[in-house]
């Protein structure tokens, strides 16, 4: 179909139904489909296909002829020919200017020159992979994943470069497919090399094969290889578990019990200070705290008040009111 888009109109293909479009995988503001492909649309199609054979010829003898260190790659022509697009890799950065201002003058249109890394280079070249498939870049894979060389190590792979690198000479981009299958397996496996207890006597493992969960045992006794299915052997009681990202870890946290706690009975002596600094605290048990409550708090201050005053007065002149001292006057 015919579709409208902000190098202009072009010709493509639907690949994903509407009903399963990701609209936060959207970018930008979606161009409206101006009409499906007819017959004079397929021709002029073949034609721009071979203009563009035509132009990346062009674009080399002119590099060639101009000494500008370039590979071409391939050229691309807009659906109303109004925009061509020539692609090309470099190790260095050429001057382009004259060289742009001649492929404009020859093509008569606007042309765009574009470098572009290995891995798009591959993506447009096409071709096919150690699988021998087509390489994945140039069929289906969207967006190149992140890959390290971790990953070749985690799947157990050779880590010569020249075997885990693809045509563009970058890591191959199915490692990181398997990636995490190959680790939660091999969190419920053992180590190389670890010592471990088998249904025939203790060994230590000297291979695995992580796809169908089976362990190579080397028996102490006898110095046989034994292969084990990874359920029968006996981890130590130890569940092994894959260790998160530095992002992803959280501090430990208690559990939470939904039932009443326990508390110790042992009785907790609590020092309740009188109005008087010199006077000594009194002691009070924590069990007749609780059982007299808030009101009996304020009690023994009002009470230790009342006596006070009357020992006062004892001291001034005794029961009668008389004189401590001295006779009358």
């Amino acid at each position: 179909m015919v579709v409208e888009t902000a190098r202009g109109r072009e010709a493509g293909r639907v690949v994903i139904a509407p009903h399963q479009v990701r609209l936060d995988r959207l970018q930008g503001e979606l161009k409206p489909i101006l009409r499906l492909l007819g017959g004079d649309d397929l021709r002029r199609m073949d034609g721009l296909k071979k203009d563009a054979a035509r132009a990346v010829r062009v674009f080399s003898e002119r590099a060639r002829a101009r000494r500008v260190p370039l590979k071409p790659i391939s050229a691309d022509f807009s659906f109303d020919g109004g925009i061509l697009v020539l692609n090309y890799s470099t190790q260095d950065r050429p001057e382009l200017r004259d060289l742009h201002r001649e492929l404009a003058d020859h093509f008569g249109c606007r042309v765009e020159l574009r470098q572009v890394g290995p891995r798009d280079e591959a993506r447009l070249l096409g071709g096919l992979g150690r699988c021998g498939r087509t390489l994945c870049c140039s069929s289906w894979l969207p967006v190149y994943p992140e890959i390290s060389m971790g990953m070749a190590k985690t799947q157990d792979l050779a880590l010569n470069p020249g075997k885990v690198s693809g045509v563009c000479g970058r890591l191959l981009c199915c490692l990181s497919y398997e990636n995490e299958q190959y680790k939660q397996m091999k969190a419920v496996l053992p180590r190389l090399g670890q010592p471990i207890e088998t249904p025939a006597g203790p060994g230590m493992v000297v291979s695995l094969q992580v796809i169908k969960e089976l362990v190579t045992v080397r028996l102490a006794h006898n110095n046989t290889d034994v292969v084990f299915p990874g359920a029968e052997l006996n981890l130590g009681g130890k569940e092994r578990k894959p260790v998160a990202d530095a992002a992803t870890q959280t501090a430990p946290v208690a559990p939470i019990h939904a039932g009443p706690s326990v508390v110790a009975a042992a009785p907790v002596r609590v020092l309740v200070p009188t109005t008087e600094p010199d006077q000594p605290p009194i002691p009070v048990e924590s069990g007749e705290m609780a059982a007299a409550g808030d009101a009996t708090e304020t009690a023994p201050s009002a009470e230790g008040g009342i006596n006070r005053r009357r020992r006062r007065r004892r001291g001034r002149g005794g029961r009668g009111g008389a004189p401590a001292s001295g006779g009358e006057g």
